[in-house]
């Protein structure tokens, strides 16, 4: 069969210069492929972006990439896998990384040409060779998906609409891994954001409704595998891990990549993708409270090429809460599938369904009237056993790729979900202003609503050629529609029981449930549209400086249709990106950023116009290192947010300011708010056998103007402690402990409080420390032991006024039975 070639070119002078950076990066670490080199010489690393795929899709990419010709038999790539490449590399290393577990190699011949061949029998000496000069061993890095690396962290994400590495992206990141969220028992996203990813805090509305802030204000900007997610309030599911690869955190504004949203952080879920080998995992889970959960994924291909894969993943929890009454009930199926459609093509389509019942929801505790708390058991709860919020999910997605052969990468990203709260029962205890153990309970029984959403994106990335140099240039444009009932009531009807004492109340007979009479009332939908086209560029300035340059233009539009005095419009908003990221050495880089983000707003000014939105200014530097030859992420940044623009009373208009307000006054764009601090993580592998990730973040916030003159001074929120520190380690045994793993962690934090009409709630500074212990018994079957609040220390996760006060959980442990064929 004729061996196709794959162009451009490759100049002598190109070539000497790529083979001796290979033998610079030569080192003890031994990889499968093996790249030859003709003469020692001086080469700057090139910067590569090649995504995960069939072995005869990614091997011509990094040729166009690296600029050299490479020979290869199609029939040695047929149902080949690559892991891809990313960050910087020699071509040497590059194609090393590319044939990592393939047992095929590269051997370059000394017209220059890149041959594929496999690897024969070992050679005892280079005469053996013929026309080929002496073999270069090489490292690589890993790719971006985690799953069976064994690590925590990463060394590279996919949440900017490519592949890119984690030390030269100019904003702090982090990535939790598939090993870390099982080391440490993770089932659901709030369990990752508030233990691994560095300064996430929560917000508890009440036991159900929560939000995610950083750095001073709520997380809005969230992705299931790089698409916007739009969180759908009380309605909204925490994500189960089971059907994750990772989740990747950005700090800092990202208004490039999602429009509008608040300077906080970027949450990028990635879901298990199907696997060219075949492999299926069981786990059977018991727990303190009678928990208990069972999981199960399969994933390999479904024909003999291998061109068409398959997974399936299936998870069930059932436990009881720290409070009486309380119960949660979870499930979620997965499916997807991925086809080769041609070498250079892939399709991927699924669905995901997940669901959540909560009975004795939205409990909360009150306190005394000078805000000190009443000391009660942590297994009390305020409320009736009727109490309940059953919310689903359904999910589907589809993602087509295409490689063309001069390096370029065009991707097509599609999903559709809708979620729904299907019945919503509360009981609502308000205190005596005198006595806080009496006073009255507001029963209610709501109907359900749904939220429905698409989001449609296209991406083009790849390599071009300014100034004797190459670069990297992404484009790309996405929207999104939502419908969202709002809270709209089906069904409403309310009573009120009068309680004497809370410290007897009885939740199963005391408060009676409402009886639902009547139709239901329809309540009127509203649309959020948002659309938006991004440009971003690499531009490789000299061999140690790249800038990187970008900018979005975004169209945003709300409608009511029943009442159009609320629709408003934001159009063509401009939102620029600029960074710098200097490599000092081979392991180090320094970067700086710049970045914006925007947030429209409800509110008119005196002439009637809308006001423009909020801006949001993002100011980074800071240092990154990969040490432990690429397996230790470390990290070091220090940011300032200022949020412009905030609208504000104008007590120079009328009260009212008609025709725009019937009680207040008109506004105008006088707030200003600053969020600045600095943060530090360390995340991956100290050794093969030792896993590490640790952060300490300290943020201050501020009102610098505001219509209210006694915010001036005062943080954004005070429940946002200023200090947290973040570590959690695992090491593997070997020789007679072989099998042995042994882990723990400690999260620690200052104090934080609420203070109303004059009133302090306050949780002092605390630490929590966990522990694990797992034991392999052969490579299929392991055990696994978590406890938690290892101490049982009595805390209180949230203070405020009223009801607003909720313990942290209790001690508690889970043990796991593993089987992994």
């Amino acid at each position: 069969m004729q061996s196709p070639t794959w162009l451009p070119k490759l100049r002598m002078s190109h070539l000497a210069s790529a083979c001796a950076a290979a033998l610079a990066l030569t080192n003890p670490v031994i990889s499968t492929a093996q790249v030859v080199a003709p003469a020692p010489a001086a080469e700057g690393m090139q910067h590569f972006a090649i995504e995960a795929g069939p072995l005869a899709q990614v091997l011509p990419r990094f040729a166009a990439q690296a600029g050299v010709q490479l020979s290869a038999d199609a029939q040695l790539t047929q149902g080949l896998h690559s892991a891809g490449v990313q960050g910087p590399h020699s071509v040497a290393s590059g194609f090393a990384q590319l044939l990592q577990g393939t047992a095929l190699e590269v051997v370059q011949q000394v017209n220059g040409i890149y041959v594929l061949q496999g690897i024969p029998a070992p050679r005892s000496n280079a005469s053996a060779m013929g026309n080929t000069l002496p073999e270069v061993v090489v490292s690589a890095q890993a790719s971006p998906r985690t799953e069976n690396s064994g690590a925590y962290g990463g060394t590279a994400i996919t949440a900017f609409k490519g592949t890119q590495d984690l030390r030269h992206t100019p904003q702090p990141v982090t990535v939790v891994s598939r090993q870390q969220m099982e080391e440490q028992a993770m089932t659901n996203l709030q369990d990752v954001l508030t233990t691994a990813a560095p300064g996430v805090t929560i917000n508890y509305v009440d036991s159900e409704r929560i939000s995610f802030y950083a750095r001073g204000h709520q997380i809005d900007s969230m992705q299931v595998d790089g698409l916007s997610d739009y969180q759908a309030g009380i309605s909204g599911i925490q994500t189960d891990t089971a059907v994750l690869d990772r989740v990747e955190v950005i700090r800092g504004a990202n208004g490039l990549m999602r429009g509008a949203g608040n300077p906080s952080a970027t949450v990028n879920v990635v879901r298990k993708m199907p696997t060219h080998a075949f492999q299926s995992q069981v786990a059977a889970i018991v727990g303190s409270r009678d928990k208990r959960r069972g999981e199960f994924d399969i994933s390999g291909p479904l024909n003999a090429a291998g061109t068409v894969r398959g997974r399936f993943v299936a998870a069930g929890e059932n436990k009881n809460l720290m409070q009486t009454v309380r119960h949660d009930n979870r499930r979620v199926l997965y499916g997807v599938l991925q086809a080769d459609l041609a070498p250079e093509t892939e399709l991927t389509a699924g669905w995901q369904y997940s669901r959540m019942n909560a009975t004795g929801a939205l409990g909360s505790l009150p306190t005394h009237p000078d805000g000190s708390q009443l000391g009660l058991p942590r297994q009390t709860y305020i409320g009736a056993s009727w109490s309940q919020a059953d919310r689903d999910k359904h999910e589907t997605f589809f993602d087509l790729k295409h490689a063309l052969r001069n390096g370029w990468d065009l991707k097509l990203m599609g999903s559709w979900s809708q979620t729904g709260l299907k019945s919503y029962r509360q009981s609502y205890f308000t205190p005596n202003p005198s006595n806080p153990y009496a006073g009255e309970m507001t029963a209610s029984v709501y109907g359900g609503m749904a939220v429905t959403q698409g989001n449609l994106g296209f991406t083009a990335n790849g390599p071009f050629e300014l100034a004797g140099r190459k670069h990297e240039l992404v484009l790309g444009t996405d929207l999104q529609r939502v419908r969202d009932n709002g809270f709209g009531y089906g069904w409403s009807s309310q009573i009120t029981v009068d309680v004497d004492d809370i410290r007897t109340l009885d939740p199963y007979n005391d408060i009676p449930m409402p009886v639902i009479s009547g139709e239901p009332t329809r309540y009127a939908p509203s649309y959020t549209r948002q659309r938006g086209a991004f440009a971003t560029a690499r531009l490789s300035l000299t061999d140690p400086l790249t800038a990187i340059v970008g900018a979005r233009v975004s169209w945003w539009n709300y409608q009511v249709p029943a009442t159009p005095s609320r629709n408003y419009a934001v159009n063509r908003e401009v939102t620029p990106y600029l960074g710098l990221v200097y490599d000092v050495s081979q392991d180090w880089s320094l970067y700086a950023a710049y970045t914006e983000i925007f947030k429209p707003q409800q509110a008119f000014n005196a002439a009637g116009n809308i006001i423009a939105p909020v801006r949001g200014e993002n100011y980074e530097t800071g240092i990154k290192g990969d040490l432990m030859d690429g397996r230790l992420q470390a990290s070091l940044s220090v940011f300032r947010i200022n949020n412009i623009g905030k609208a504000v009373d104008d007590t120079a208009t009328p009260d009212p300011c008609l025709p725009s307000y019937t009680t207040g006054y008109c506004k105008m764009a006088g707030g200003k708010t600053r969020s600045q601090g600095w943060e530090a993580e360390l995340q991956g592998q100290i050794t093969p056998r030792w896993n590490l990730s640790g952060s300490y973040t300290n943020t201050s916030t501020k009102y610098l103007r505001d219509s209210t003159a006694s915010n001036v001074g005062k943080p954004l929120r005070s429940l946002d402690p200023k200090h947290i520190l973040r570590l959690y380690s695992s090491y593997r045994f070997d020789g007679a402990l072989s099998g042995l793993t042994l882990g723990g962690g400690v999260q620690a934090q200052s104090d934080k409080y609420a203070t109303t009409r004059g009133v302090t709630y306050r949780q002092g500074g605390l630490a929590l420390y966990s522990a694990m212990a797992k034991y392999a018994f052969n490579k299929d079957w392991s055990m696994q032991l978590n406890v938690n609040n290892l101490f049982d220390k009595v805390y209180y996760m949230q203070v405020g006024s009223g009801i607003n006060n909720y313990y942290g959980d209790s001690r508690s442990w889970q043990l796991s039975l593993n089987a992994r064929f």
